[in-house]
This record gives structure tokens, C-alpha cells and sequence, in this order.
């Protein structure tokens, strides 16, 4: 008589095991758990500390200080901020605002809860697009990533940036891929846009992806694609016009393409004590050929200079040794996947490792599902052919192929799970 009561209670709970969808966001929410309260403990008793870079401490941090006591980004006293997007001093400022004095250690706990979220994405996409199993391994592999952990306790904007990125791709693939639902490219435009304002590397991707009607269906894709484009610079021209109106510069989002310009064009100047020291005799010799440092004050003419001596070393490179181009672009190209400024062979290493174990399986799944998946197959091959150009053109860095590694995880994921499924039919 107890159990039947107990079956009777059970039925009008309506009580039911947890969907496998449920069970693995679950199971992802605790391992980020982990890894937030790991991060606090290390905090506490003084092992670790919050890393706060160069542009951190000149940019980010002040002027998420200049937001809450001035109410705006920037002026004209306080324009150099504008060498970096405004999009994560206003993250910064938000989180000051919410924990005072502890915020930067509220900062990384965000940024770990965004790995978590750029995790459930993946698994969404898994789930909606392709395999379950496979969305849900990659969103396990993604908060277990180690450059995606370490980074995310940097005060650095790849975090947000990445989640952003994500969340917009994988609205515009499931837009893409299924009939309708034209609005949700619109919301992947939007996703972009916030993106941009945070780091302004997309800033021509909308443009860039309009190749996807080379290989879709034309009469289909295009008011998604073209809703997609409005959407994220309707995001971005606001700040652009702010930035004319304010600041008198015709900055969209942020200055600062001739300095990593610069900074990519020769092998010496990749790492920070290499430029440091090599830059002081760049500068000399420059000058003396009319390259002097501009004085008017202006963002946008110390950007064009910055780029004019980039220029300067190409031409210099060409015109006397013109056969090391080539080995100094692959130098360039492998570095896309384990550079760091520092320098250091360890976190370098480490950072090589990572993306062999990402990188080959992930290209070849993206490459395979032309077949059958065309839309994923063509979103994810721009998205990658986008990122590995713009950066391969100015400063080689991982840190700067980290957003794309999500995609490469998500796919390598799928590719892994074949391989071993086919070991085992053997």
C-alpha cells in the first residue's frame, strides 16, 4: 500500500528524469562552478592573482573609472581610450559599479560564467544542427580548453568578446540552415554589433560573409544576409558618429590598426621586450626619411604614421631581400596558433599543443560537411578564412584566433567522436 502511495504521489508530481539536454547544461554549470570557486580559493590564500596587461591599466580600467565619475567613455582630454574599443571598459564599469573594491575578482568570475554560456551555445548548435553528443563534448572540451581558462581570469576582453561572437554565429548558421526565421539574423547582426564595440576585428565581417551567396541559395540567403549587415551596424554607427561628433575623428570604433600593423611587419617586433627594443631605431631611421611622428594630436594621424612604417618595412624588405618574404609569412601564419607577446617557449608551447589538438581534425570536419551541412560548412570556412587574414596581415597572435577556436573545438568535437566510433567498429 506504501509504494502504490508513493507511485500515486510521483504520477501527480508529474516527476521525470532529466532530458539529456538538461542533464549536460547541468553537468557544464558544475564544472564552471568548479572552476570559479578553484579560481576564488587560489585568490584567497594567495596563489594566484587577477593578471591586469598593458592595456588593461592604461585603457580599460581607466576609463571604466572616467564612465562612472564622468558618465561618458571618453573626451578630448581623455581620447587615447580611443585606441581601444569601448565595449569592456563599459564591462569593467558595470562590475565596479555592482562590487567596489572586489570587482576585478567579480570580473573573472564573469568571464567564467561567459565560458560556461559560449559552452551552451556550442551545444546548442550540436543539438539543433548536427550531433547532441558531439555539441555536448565540445562544450566540455571548450571550459576545459586551457588558453579559453587562462584567459578568462585576464583582465582582457577575448572573453566577452568570444562569447558575443559565438552567440551571433551560431544565430546566423541556425537562421541560415532552416527555412524562415529571417529575424534571427537580424539578432545575429545585433549579437555582432555588441561584439565589434568590444573588440573592432569584425568590423568588416558582415561584408566579408556576403560571399555566402556565392555558394547558397541566392534568392533565400540574401535578406537574411543583408539583415544581418543592418543589424550589426546599427550598433556600430551610433558610436561612430558619437566618436565624429565628440572627439572631431572619424573613428567607427577604435584607433589602433597601424600599431599592430607595425608590430606584425617584422619577425623583431612580435614580442613586447623585442619591439621595445628595436622600435627606438625604427623611429630614428624613419624620421630621417620624412616619417616624423605626427604632433597634432590626432588618433587617426599617429595611426597613419604607425601604418606608414609598417609600410616602410615591407618595402624595405622587398627591395633587398625580397626572397624572405615568403618564410617570414609562414613564420607568420604558424604563429596565428601559438604566439604570445611575452615570448615565453612554455606558454607558447602549451598554446602550439592546444591548437594541434583542435586545429587539422576541426578544418577537415568544416571541409567534410560541405556535403550535407553546406551552411555550417560555408559560415565557418569565411569566419575562419576572415580571421586567419586579417590578423596573418597585421600582429600574429593566438590570443587573437582564441574566438574562432570555440567553432574549431565544436568541430573537431564531431570529427573525434567518427574517428573513435570507427576504431571501435573495427
Amino acid at each position: 500500500m506504501y509504494t502504490d502511495r508513493v507511485l500515486d504521489y510521483k504520477r501527480r508530481l508529474d516527476i521525470k528524469s532529466l532530458s539529456r539536454q538538461t542533464a549536460a547544461v547541468l553537468l557544464l554549470a558544475g564544472l564552471a562552478a568548479v572552476e570559479i570557486v578553484v579560481f576564488l580559493l587560489l585568490l584567497h590564500v594567495g596563489f594566484l592573482k587577477t593578471y591586469v596587461g598593458d592595456n588593461a591599466a592604461n585603457v580599460y580600467l581607466p576609463a571604466a573609472s572616467h564612465i562612472l565619475t564622468a558618465g561618458t567613455y571618453n573626451d578630448l582630454d581623455t581620447i587615447w581610450y580611443s585606441t581601444q574599443a569601448p565595449g569592456y571598459s563599459f564591462f569593467l564599469a558595470f562590475a565596479q559599479q555592482i562590487a567596489d573594491q572586489s570587482y576585478l575578482s567579480l570580473v573573472v568570475c564573469l568571464q567564467i560564467l561567459l565560458n560556461y554560456f559560449v559552452a551552451i551555445f556550442l551545444l546548442f548548435l550540436g543539438h539543433r544542427e548536427t550531433s547532441t553528443l558531439a555539441g555536448w563534448l565540445a562544450a566540455a572540451l571548450w571550459l576545459l580548453f586551457p588558453p579559453a581558462v587562462v584567459i578568462s581570469t585576464f583582465i582582457a576582453p577575448e572573453t566577452l568578446f568570444t562569447a558575443l561572437l559565438v552567440l551571433s554565429i551560431a544565430i546566423l548558421i541556425r537562421s541560415l540552415s532552416q527555412p524562415g526565421h529571417a529575424w534571427l539574423s537580424f539578432v545575429a547582426g545585433l549579437s555582432l554589433g555588441l561584439a565589434t564595440l568590444v573588440r573592432a576585428t569584425t568590423l568588416l565581417l558582415p561584408v566579408f560573409l556576403l560571399a555566402l551567396l556565392l555558394f547558397l541559395d541566392f534568392r533565400k540567403a540574401w535578406p537574411k544576409c543583408a539583415l544581418f549587415l543592418i543589424g550589426m551596424y546599427l550598433v556600430v554607427l551610433p558610436w561612430a558618429v558619437r566618436n565624429r561628433q565628440a572627439l572631431d575623428e572619424p573613428i567607427v570604433v577604435q584607433s589602433g590598426f597601424g600599431q599592430v600593423f607595425l608590430q606584425g611587419s617584422r619577425a623583431e617586433y612580435f614580442t613586447i621586450s623585442g619591439k621595445t627594443a628595436s622600435y627606438p631605431l625604427l623611429f630614428a631611421e624613419a624620421a630621417k626619411e620624412g616619417l616624423v611622428k605626427p604632433t597634432d594630436g590626432k588618433l587617426t594621424s599617429f595611426d597613419r604614421w604607425r601604418l606608414s612604417l609598417g609600410l616602410r618595412n615591407y618595402r624595405i624588405r622587398l627591395a633587398h631581400e625580397p626572397m624572405s618574404l615568403f618564410p617570414f609569412l609562414t613564420h607568420k601564419f604558424a604563429r596565428l596558433w601559438y604566439g604570445a607577446e611575452t615570448g615565453t617557449f612554455s606558454k607558447q608551447f602549451i598554446l602550439g599543443v592546444s591548437s594541434l589538438l583542435a586545429l587539422p581534425a576541426g578544418i577537415y570536419q568544416i571541409w567534410l560537411w560541405r556535403k550535407d551541412r553546406r551552411e555550417l560548412s560555408v559560415v565557418l570556412s569565411l569566419l575562419l578564412l576572415y580571421f586567419i587574414g586579417i590578423h596573418w596581415v597585421a600582429l600574429p597572435e593566438f590570443r587573437y584566433m582564441l574566438p574562432v577556436c570555440p567553432f574549431l573545438t565544436f568541430a573537431a568535437s564531431h570529427r573525434y567522436l567518427i574517428w573513435l566510433k570507427g576504431l571501435r567498429a573495427q
